[in-house]
């Protein structure tokens, strides 16, 4: 029993252990075309691209923006869940869906091939598995490079796309409109009546009226957007419309990513790149950061410039609104040069644009160092818990080493009587046996009264306690040491009987 508890109090230590290490350790490395999620103040991040030989890996994990105090990749308060389900996982799109907004819903995107067959994989972020819901309505085809958006309702809107990745017959863009319900989980379409051109890497973005802005991205055969163009639809009509915008207009670009501002009517797109050479090589897309006012539905460009350092020029990245004033861009692909592995902030606060490394969440309820102090604590209460159990159980299988005699007793004044008797009687029977030993040839008078026996309990003296009541029976106890089996084999037996 000892051994069992101290064996499932190292276990549990070691859970622990395991979980503080990947609290305080994991870092995750570079990489690009992930999908991600802002689920309360969490950041959850799906897989990705990295640099062969292994092209798609299959962690899982969150960043908790809460806790960030430097953007210093390896000082970030990362999360690793990977190992609750390995998937693989790229060019997909993920929502925060459910009727509690607290599922991460995946949908399509280059997997393993044991998981091409599910279209959607659910994340439950309160008891955190995985599942496959089953979903009723026609199943869109599995697409790519798409970008999802969900509305206040819980429904995830899914235009464009491609069916495939390299370029071929296979890779054909879509420009339909599939609407995933991730409350009851029932597959609709959106009308096509003055959808766009099918097109893939385009940036999504919902604003508070329902209205669904798709900016840049490429046609077939990499005919960028103009970003004059402006495609919109209107989630509670079900209708597309196309309008110009007007201002400062950025260039095209692809793999770019959209956040809306501090107070919702404006749009603001971050990196991206275009394609110009038949080797591959791309061009980032200049500049690297312009704001569309959506206000009263009049799209207008701006080109706002951001004070401090700038991050490299990236694109395939992602990038969530948090708090209202920051913009957290994570990874990416560094034109021409390879995965990203760091996350980059670029404060909004009153539209005046400034690149950050540091966040004040000193208002924060949550914080690293507090969960840390409590598991660490909590492992510590752990081990005093298994210490305290093992001691008890072992000085309890010491009591257990002292042999009672035959008779009634009571619970009451135990202890005391137990310590008195046994020193009253060890001290006699250590008296009678060492004179005996020592004088064998002197015989001494047979007396009835001093005649003495293990077995016979009236030779040991009867402790009284005025705790107990009169008619209470004598309480009497023997030491192991005088039971008759182990003085037998220590001194031998006289026919059975006498000592």
């Amino acid at each position: 029993m000892a051994f069992s508890l101290v064996r499932l109090t190292l276990s549990i230590t070691l859970i622990l252990s395991s979980f503080v290490f990947d609290v305080i350790c994991f870092t995750p490395p570079p990489r690009f075309a992930q999908t991600s999620a802002l689920i309360g103040n969490k950041i959850y991040y799906m897989g990705g691209v990295v640099p062969l030989p292994d092209p798609i890996i299959s962690d899982f994990f969150y960043l908790d923006t809460s806790a960030i105090k430097s953007t210093d990749s390896s000082t970030l308060p990362w999360t690793n869940l990977t190992g609750l389900d390995n998937l693989f996982a790229s060019w997909g799109t993920a929502v925060t869906g459910g009727a509690n907004k607290n599922l991460f819903v995946l949908y399509g995107g280059r997997m393993t091939p044991a998981e091409e067959g599910s279209l959607v994989i659910v994340y439950d972020t309160n008891n955190n598995t995985w599942n496959k819901p089953t979903i009723s309505g026609g199943e869109p085809a599995r697409r790519r490079k798409t970008q999802a958006v969900i509305d206040n309702g819980g429904k995830m809107y899914i235009f464009g796309g491609s069916t495939s990745l390299g370029p071929g017959p296979g890779n054909t863009p879509v420009n339909d409109m599939s609407i995933l319900d991730t409350v009851n989980w029932v597959w609709s379409t959106g009308t096509l009546e003055n959808a766009p051109d099918a097109r893939i890497d385009f940036s999504a973005t919902i604003l508070s009226n329902g209205l669904i802005v798709y900016i840049g991205g490429s046609t077939l055969n990499d005919r960028y957007v103009p970003m004059s163009q402006i495609n919109t639809y209107d989630t509670t009509s079900d209708t597309w419309a196309s309008k110009d915008a007007t201002g400062q207009i950025p260039n095209p670009r692809g793999g770019h990513s959209a956040v809306l501002t501090s107070d919702g009517h404006g749009i603001i797109i971050y990196g991206g790149a275009v394609s110009i050479s038949a080797d591959g090589q791309y061009t980032a897309a200049s500049p690297d950061i312009a704001v569309l006012d959506t206000t009263n539905n009049n799209f207008v460009w701006s080109q706002p410039k951001a004070s401090g350092t700038a991050p490299p020029q990236i694109a395939y990245h992602t990038a969530s609104l948090v708090g209202n004033n920051n913009m957290v861009i994570a990874f990416g692909n560094i034109t021409n040069k390879g995965p990203s592995p760091n996350i980059y902030v670029l404060d909004i606060k009153d539209n005046n644009y400034k690149w950050i490394t540091s966040m004040d969440n000193s208002t924060s309820s949550s914080n690293v160092g507090v969960i840390v102090g409590a598991i660490i604590g909590s492992i510590g209460v752990l081990i005093l818990l298994g210490g305290g159990l093992f001691w008890f159980y072992r000085r309890r299988k010491t009591k257990e080493g002292v042999i009672e005699t035959p008779g009634e007793f009571t619970d009451a004044g135990f202890a005391r009587r137990y310590d008195t008797m046994n020193s009253a009687t060890t001290s006699q029977a250590s008296y009678d046996f060492s004179r005996n030993l020592a004088s064998p040839s002197i015989e001494s008078e047979p007396s009835k009264e001093k005649e003495f026996h293990p077995s016979y309990s009236h030779n040991f003296p009867v402790q009284h306690d005025p705790e107990i009541e009169d008619d209470d029976k004598e309480f009497r106890i023997l030491p192991q040491e005088l039971q008759p089996e182990y003085l037998e084999k220590k001194f031998g037996s006289n026919n059975g009987d006498d000592i």
